[in-house]
């Protein structure tokens, strides 16, 4: 499982740690596990805070009341195997109905089908529909090989209990009551990282040699900050990996935790990996002016799959140059194109002594306002026009909205004032189904029609 890391990773924790004033609290998570040649066991974890949510009074009492939609379509059929609505209730007492807040965390289950699916998550304030989250991402789900060694998705949790285990929790499974972190974030107040895997199909033609896990810890800069390692005997046909990471040392940033499940004989390794991040404010981080290059093998690509170096050249396709886009369709192994995207934001670094690449910082933030903004069920924010034009020139200074305006489809002004002395550009609904199109725009290379109205008048 990948769950998308954009992030600057100050903005993160300001975003995650301070009051949202716009959108409703609530994470979203997911990790796949073993079920059959066909099909994965597909958990999703959420989390909903339920501050700010307006109170609604029914026969049995107070409460928030919060809906959850989910969509798991199939890219290549069209099809959904998921779509339908789940209600989250938290109950309040009359003296809190004013000033009621609390963290409601949950867990939904499914059996889906192998293939590549987009997702979106929309969750919304019954009574104030306007006041909510949507998370949209693109999933590939690829079942497990009956007769391979492999590893689940990583689920990391705020806890794991052995002992006392409720059986009864949505959270119980294999004798263990893993409560989930959804936020994917870790403070000083709360320093552990309890994470849970599954290792599968545990055989070699060698009976008398043990599989190697090892477990390693990379900061953003891919620095290695924790290693740690263990024997796994052969003979399972699955067995639970779990434990705790102690963070408390460590400072502020984004980490990838990996696990690296290695055959002895031939030396390969199944790898997956989770990344989160952590606020601890009192630890200084003193590698914060020097880059430890450890090549590809240290950085975030080196635990990425084909589908995920292709979903990020998709992304950068705007900023590569004709020569880099003609030598990416050539590349034809994973290693080549983890190489290459190193290479690639490395080259863009403004100052590759220091652990942060600024640019490939601001430009994830752009993706990840696009997306935000302007996805839809049938395309992500960034391949729209005006994502486009988010990632290429920032978002702009002033966006003018004309959602009525007598004569005319839906249409927008978006005005940067620092590039070129000042320039505009023209979106409009062409279609009427929400695909704003760049129609016209001041901006030199960019499309120049004045009677761009034209195409929206519905005179």
């Amino acid at each position: 499982m990948k769950k998308i890391i954009y992030s600057l990773i100050t903005i993160l924790f300001i975003s995650q740690l301070t009051t949202a004033q716009n959108n409703l609290r609530f994470e979203f998570d997911y990790a796949k596990f073993n079920y059959d040649s066909a099909s994965v066991f597909l958990e999703f974890y959420y989390e909903l805070n339920t501050f700010r949510m307006q109170v609604i009074k029914t026969e049995q009492g107070w409460y928030n009341e919060a809906v959850v939609h989910i969509e798991l379509k199939n890219t290549e059929t069209n099809n959904f195997v998921i779509n339908r609505d789940w209600k989250v209730q938290n109950p309040v007492s009359p003296g809190e109905k004013d000033s009621s807040f609390k963290v409601l965390t949950g867990l939904l289950s499914f059996i889906v089908p192998g293939g590549k699916y987009s997702l979106q998550v929309k969750a919304y304030d019954t009574k104030s529909p306007d006041y909510n989250t949507v998370i949209n991402e693109n999933v590939t789900l690829q079942p497990y090989t009956a007769n391979k060694f492999s590893i689940s998705d990583i689920e990391i949790s705020t806890n794991i209990k052995t002992d006392n285990a409720d059986q009864n929790s949505i959270f119980y499974k294999n004798t263990l009551e893993i409560l989930p972190n959804p936020s994917m974030v870790y403070t000083n107040q709360s320093p552990v990282m309890f994470y849970y895997s599954e290792l599968y199909n545990l055989k070699l033609e060698n009976q008398s040699v043990d599989f190697t896990l090892q477990k390693s810890l990379l900061n953003s800069a891919g620095t290695q900050v924790y290693q740690n390692s263990k024997k796994i005997k052969q003979g399972g046909n699955s067995v639970v990996e779990y434990g705790v990471v102690n963070l408390s040392k460590l400072p502020t940033d984004s980490y990838n935790f990996v696990l690296k499940l290695v055959d002895p004989i031939s030396n390969q390794a199944y790898v997956t990996s989770k990344r989160f991040y952590l606020f601890n404010p009192s630890v200084k981080d003193t590698l914060k002016n020097k880059r430890i290059d450890t090549g590809v093998l240290g950085s975030e690509f080196a635990v990425f799959l084909n589908e995920d170096c292709d979903r990020m050249f998709s992304e950068v396709k705007y900023i590569a140059s004709n020569d880099e886009t003609a030598q990416y369709k050539k590349l034809d192994s994973l290693n080549a194109k983890r190489q290459f995207l190193y290479k690639f934001w490395l080259s863009r670094d403004p100052d590759p002594s220091t652990p942060k690449n600024e640019f490939k910082e601001e430009y994830d933030k752009r993706i990840a306002f696009a997306n935000k903004n302007f996805s839809s069920s049938m395309k992500q924010g960034y391949l729209t026009d005006r994502g486009r034009v988010v990632l290429l020139y920032g978002e702009p200074d002033q966006r003018d909205f004309f959602p009525s305006d007598t004569g005319y489809k839906p249409y927008e002004v978006w005005f940067y004032t620092e590039i070129e002395g000042g320039v505009n550009f023209y979106f409009g609904d062409v279609t009427g189904f929400g695909n704003y199109e760049l129609l016209h725009s001041t901006k030199r290379g960019e499309v120049n029609d004045a009677n761009w109205m034209r195409r929206i008048s519905t005179l």
